[in-house]
């Protein structure tokens, strides 16, 4: 694979020194020219955001904070300059009230969030990358996280850096052009931490992916045979409950009664908003999302897996598994009848999450009667690794692959499309570990049935921790089919950028990222480069970023870098 030769825009990190008219920039150091006054307050109340005198870095101003529980109104600050330019947020943190703040200008669709505490000590003002934007007279609004999990937040400045022609023409360029990545959404977990309660609100979960190098979105709607938007196969126990395990879940509860009281579907909100952003969606399925522990349970485990004991998974020792055979063409049916339900919600295609589902298919007496059938004995008198055994799961497997792809041609054939809707698949890391479950890559880019294989290789099932890109190169490159070595969220960005070259190096069609919301801006300027290889590797030799922040000297009057800190006194 070629290196590119051209210098790394700046856009890919954080800094606002690495843009050419960095000393043009113009500092909005003034928080308390936001409007409505009415929500601005010399001291902390209900409702306001708190204006507070600053010195730091060399630099004056007011910032306005809110606690936790301020419930304050948003703001927003006119911008005053005109043209495209690279917007910068000074944010203010302390160690125990770490920061979480939304961000939206007048013309964007949706806001974005911005975290930060400090690197080190007990406060900082950290400058961060929020987006380049076409400015006309536009506002930066300034928006609390007020449901779900709430944050503290302070904002101290705003910084406008005019861009270069050749920036500009360059930035242009690249965002009319596709890239390589995939960012996966479990569809469920951003509505208990942020709660959202408006269209916008379930839109600012994706909207980080806006003018980036991703391009996919796999997003988790159906576990088992159940999802949570409105549906037949809704599981009505989250809108229903009274109870939860823990607050959040209660969060995630209240925003869907909220959603759905407005008439509010938030998956297909979410796959409207990726379309308007050009991202294709796969509407996905977990396969052992049938039932969990308490106390879960009851807010988790499907009435179709209550009802049917007898087609539930059995270990070879007799040990009851909580999955459902996929040996049992009910069940084969009912998860893609469920599956088909989120796809015809207006996705692109439709993904398996294996790595969230394993095993399919065991020792229950649905397949050990058809492996008797077939071969004269028992499954269980044999050895696990028995080809026998693993090529009827195999065969099972397949054969769920290709009833969903009839009943995707079929859907597009409704939606008289010429655009045929996709199969991906999410799997573990080695040929070994994927075909004992009855995974088996190789057949099904031979048989047509799999256009992406994303691969996932850090827990639930693998028995090797690594990603043998020489397999699935060889199992799926000659039949088209896309691969994607996908990251965890927790993965270093070192690790991440040593990796990404490496896969790219061995023949990786893309790269992907598990759970990939952050409002880490950092990692979140990193994520969206990963679809550059000649940047990863620069980034190797370059370091990791170092992140900017303004020593602070003075908050409302009291000094705070003097030689006897004022928290002595806490």
């Amino acid at each position: 694979m070629a290196h590119s030769t051209m210098a790394p825009p700046p856009w890919r990190d954080v800094l606002a020194s690495n843009w050419q008219n960095a000393g043009q920039a113009t500092l909005l150091t003034d928080m308390s020219r936001c409007s409505p006054a009415s929500a601005l307050s010399d001291r902390m109340a209900p409702g306001c955001w708190r204006v507070v005198a600053f010195e730091a870095g060399g630099i004056s101003g007011k910032m306005i904070l809110a606690c936790q529980d301020s419930g304050a109104t948003p703001v927003a600050l006119p911008l005053e300059a005109t043209g495209a330019h690279a917007i910068f947020v000074g944010i203010y943190a302390t160690r125990t009230c770490p920061s979480d703040i939304w961000l939206k200008l007048d013309s964007d669709v949706a806001a974005l969030s911005r975290t930060s505490q400090p690197a080190q000590g007990m406060w900082s003002i950290e400058e961060v990358f929020l987006k380049v934007a076409e400015l006309d007279a536009t506002c930066l609004q300034v928006i609390q996280q007020m449901t779900g999990v709430t944050s503290s937040c302070g904002v101290a400045y705003v910084k406008l850096i005019p861009l270069s022609d050749d920036e500009h023409a360059r930035y242009k360029a690249e965002s009319q052009s596709g890239r390589p990545l995939t960012a996966t959404c479990d569809g469920f977990s951003f509505l208990c931490t942020r709660s959202p309660r408006t269209r916008e609100e379930v839109i600012r979960e994706i909207e980080p992916y806006r003018q980036t190098d991703f391009s996919t979105l796999l997003l988790h709607l159906v576990h088992g045979d159940t999802v949570r938007y409105p549906s037949p196969y809704q599981q009505s126990s989250f809108t229903e409950a009274q109870c939860h395990p823990s607050a959040i879940y209660g969060h995630g509860t209240e925003a869907l009664r909220a959603l759905e009281a407005q008439g509010i579907n938030y998956a297909r909100v979410l796959i409207e908003g990726a379309h308007e952003m050009g991202l294709k969606v796969h509407a996905g399925l977990r396969p052992g999302g049938w039932t969990y522990y308490h106390p879960y349970a009851d807010m988790m485990r499907s009435s179709f897996y209550e009802a049917h004991p007898e087609w539930r998974t059995i270990d070879r020792d007799g040990t009851p598994v909580a999955r459902m055979s996929w040996a049992v063409e009910q069940v084969r049916t009912r998860m893609i009848d469920a599956l088909m339900d989120a796809v015809a919600l207006g996705a692109d295609g439709a993904h398996i999450v294996f790595n969230r589902g394993l095993p399919a298919v065991l020792y229950e007496p649905p397949f050990c009667d058809l492996f008797q059938a077939r071969h004269g004995e028992s499954p269980q008198a044999l050895d696990e690794a028995d080809e026998r055994i693993l090529s009827l799961r195999c065969e099972i497997l397949a054969r769920f692959m290709a009833e969903l792809r009839a009943r995707l041609d079929q859907e597009q054939k409704q939606r008289r499309s010429d655009q045929r809707l996709s199969i991906s698949v999410c799997v573990l890391g080695t040929e070994h570990d994927n075909r004992r479950y009855g995974i088996d890559i190789r057949q099904w880019a031979q048989a047509g049935l799999v256009d992406e294989v994303h691969i996932y290789r850090y827990n639930f099932g693998q028995t090797r921790t690594e990603c043998d890109m020489p397999f699935f190169r060889t199992a799926c490159a000659p039949h088209g089919v896309h691969i994607s070595p996908m990251f965890s969220p927790n993965v270093d960005m070192d690790t991440c950028g040593d990796e990404a070259a490496t896969y790219y190096d061995e023949g990786a069609s893309g790269l992907g990222v598990w759970d990939a919301f952050t409002g880490d801006a950092v990692r979140r300027a990193q994520w969206n480069r990963l679809g550059h290889p000649g940047e990863v590797r620069q980034r190797l030799v370059q370091g990791p970023t170092e992140r900017v922040f303004l020593p602070i000297h003075k908050i409302d009057g009291e000094v705070l870098d003097g030689a006897y800190p004022i928290f002595w006194g806490g």
